[in-house]
């Protein structure tokens, strides 16, 4: 790894792919260490075909051009077979239509094996090396059955061809060579866009940083600064380390690692997170923790260590093909023995060849593709996007499902709920005075503001003067009222409080009211005292409750993680009737997930930040919005491209029925 958390290129450590990272299959003898001279590595065939489009400017056409031939000749293959099955429709009775159809049936056979023997070249030749070199490193795979099943395929069709009786089975070898290498490439690619993705979010931390040193500021790369240093990180500017902040005060955004959903006022002695966005003030932060032991770092690690954990069905398939490939290996051999003996060497040859054929796992390769494709259709036409097929196949198991809040189960953008004055008579002065004030502030709430009061024809026009933001508490002006200077202020209650602003009764009352459901609030001040009171709320996505409803229709368990206020959790538990855990950080949601899981069974997590990919990719399965980061797509295992949560039952049942279909 390079300073900045990027992969650096070059060979893959010992046990991983060098395309997708993962690790490589099991071997049964002890691997040696991996030496120069091996060459690259792939955990399959889907990596090695992939890595091949990937490579130098005439690579990428060659494999193309391979595979666009592989596909023609295949649909000839198709094509043929199908007239081979039908000749006897010119079969009209009479002696000389019966000729004709013997001629035409001999003629088919022959041109299904001529076009099927590009195919084998083409497609199948990658397949067989792959094969071979995993059985050279003690690795017995699913790629060696089915080189093993369409070798035999070809010869058993080959021996009838010439012998001019039997079946032929061409058309098998060709289909199950397109689909296990298209599907496979797909996956393979699918799986490098993670790690492309991983490495788009590490080059988020700047490469330079200002380090404070004897009162002044020194750039230096962001790899030499350590524990104790002291940093000066401008407003606008990304924190660059986990620290504490020595002086300034400021807004800071923490979306990206916490997922709550409003900035939050950092002064001097408060714990910042590197990753974080500084939004209005000066701060200087004295690190706590540098480089990889940051927090940003960490959730990168911990999204890469997640993905190198093979699941359930990934072990289950490791061990099915370790032992499955011997075992049909025996039973051919003991086939071919038993009925040379009894019959011929002929006979036990083509029963043989017969047992290692339809031993091919043709429902590994092509008819849980078909049927796994058919609902991938259905489900790309609904924007639910798989990330493959054994994903739907996994998705048909969960039994609960966890959801992120801010963005997943709220728009992420607050709405002006309520606007209470302590004298009604000011309200149009205070919609006025609010409004301006507003406009001088990029604040989320500022923006609430902006877009809930539409200027209006009796309300009083107000000139503000020397407007100030005041970093982590809000804005200030002054205005001339009557010969004298006022000053209005636009914030929290600590900004009211700082200035010696007086709060009636009405808007105190309302304040604690307003903190216990958990809302969000802004204050309006002018003439020393407190006017208006603005509250505000996330507005749930119109489909929350429906899909709540269908998951648990379909028996699962519904729960909430999310980052946010106790008050905020609390108050969205009572709204919406499901069990909501608050004020998690991404290490707390991946251990609520294996709390859930062995409560429940298999989970799945939904969400859209980044902060949401260490437990997506925890998760037994992991759902991502569309409108999240391309993080949080690539952590999981299914997108769905709209905001329509509805879409998340409706994939679960459908992938429980494509299930039952395969079994």
């Amino acid at each position: 790894m390079i300073a900045d958390g990027r992969s650096e290129p070059g060979p893959a450590e010992d046990g991983l792919c060098d395309h997708c990272g993962l690790p490589l299959p099991r071997s049964w003898g002890r691997p040696e260490p991996r030496a120069a001279s091996d060459g690259p590595l792939f955990c399959c065939f889907g990596c090695r075909f992939a890595a091949a489009l990937s490579g130098g400017a005439a690579a990428p056409r060659q494999t193309l051009v391979r595979l666009g031939l592989a596909t023609f000749f295949t649909m000839n293959v198709m094509a043929f077979t199908m007239a081979l099955w039908s000749y006897d429709v010119y079969d009209a009775g009479d002696g000389r239509s019966v000729a004709l159809s013997a001629a035409f049936e001999d003629l088919f056979r022959y041109l299904v094996m001529f076009f099927a023997l590009p195919v084998l070249y083409l497609l199948g030749r990658p397949l067989c090396e792959n094969a071979l070199i995993g059985l050279g490193r003690g690795v017995f795979s699913t790629d060696l059955l089915l080189s093993a099943g369409v070798l035999a395929s070809y010869a058993y069709s080959a021996v009838s061809v010439f012998r001019g009786d039997g079946p032929v089975y061409f058309e098998v070898g060709c289909v199950v060579l397109l689909l296990v290498t298209l599907g496979r490439w797909i996956e393979a690619t699918g799986k490098q866009k993670a790690n492309d993705s991983l490495d788009r979010l590490a080059r988020l931390m700047p490469d330079r940083v200002r380090r404070v040193r004897d009162g002044r500021d020194e750039e230096v790369d962001l790899a030499e600064i350590a524990t104790g240093d002291l940093l000066h990180v401008l407003a606008g500017e990304r924190i660059p380390a986990d620290g504490r902040v020595a002086r300034g005060m400021a807004f800071v955004d923490e979306q990206l690692l916490t997922g709550e959903s409003e900035p939050r006022t950092r002064r001097a002695g408060d714990p910042v997170l590197g990753g974080s966005l500084n939004v209005d003030g000066d701060l200087e932060i004295e690190v706590t923790a540098a480089g990889s032991h940051g927090t940003l770092a960490r959730l990168i690690d911990m999204v890469r260590r997640a993905r190198l954990a093979k699941g359930p069905y990934e072990r289950l398939a490791d061990r099915a093909s370790a032992w499955f490939v011997p075992l049909v290996a025996v039973i051919a051999l003991a086939t071919f023995a038993v009925q040379t003996a009894r019959t011929s060497f002929d006979q036990g040859l083509l029963q043989a060849l017969a047992v290692v054929l339809i031993a091919c796992p043709c429902a590994l390769g092509l008819a849980t593709p078909l049927a796994v494709c058919t609902a991938l259709g259905r489900a790309a036409g609904a924007q639910v996007l798989f990330r493959s097929g054994e994903s739907l196949e996994r998705l048909a198991n969960v039994s609960a499902v966890r959801l992120d809040k801010t963005g997943t189960l709220t728009t992420g953008d607050p709405t002006l709920l309520d606007v209470i004055c302590e004298r009604e008579g000011e309200r149009s002065e205070v919609r006025s005075r609010a409004r301006a004030l507003a406009g001088c502030s990029t604040h989320l709430l500022s923006r609430s503001i902006l877009r809930s009061t539409p200027p209006s024809a009796t309300d009083p026009l107000v000139i503000f003067r020397d407007v100030r933001p005041i970093a982590g508490l809000g804005v200030s002006a002054v205005t001339d009222g009557d010969g004298s200077l006022t000053n209005t202020y636009l914030g929290s209650r600590r900004l009211l409080e700082s200035n010696g602003v007086s709060i009636g009764p009405t808007l105190d009352a309302a304040s604690r009211a307003a903190e216990r459901d958990g809302r969000s609030m802004a204050w309006l001040a002018w003439n020393g005292r407190a006017k208006a009171l603005f509250l505000f709320r996330e507005e749930l996505r119109p489909s929350v409750r429906e899909a709540i409803a269908q998951c648990r229709a379909l028996g699962l368990d519904v729960g909430v993680l999310t980052g946010d206020h106790a008050a905020r959790g609390a108050a969205l538990a009572r709204d919406l009737g499901i069990e909501v855990q608050a004020e998690l950080l991404p290490v707390d949601k991946v251990a609520a997930l294996r709390d859930a899981r062995s409560r429940f069974g298999p989970v799945v997590m939904v969400g859209d930040g980044v902060n949401d990919a260490p437990a997506l990719a925890a998760g037994d399965l992991g759902v991502a919005m569309g409108c999240g980061t391309d993080l949080s797509r690539d952590a999981a295992s299914v997108c769905l491209l709209g905001d329509d949560l509805t879409r998340l039952p409706w994939a679960i049942d459908l992938s429980r029925r494509t299930v039952r279909v395969i079994r």
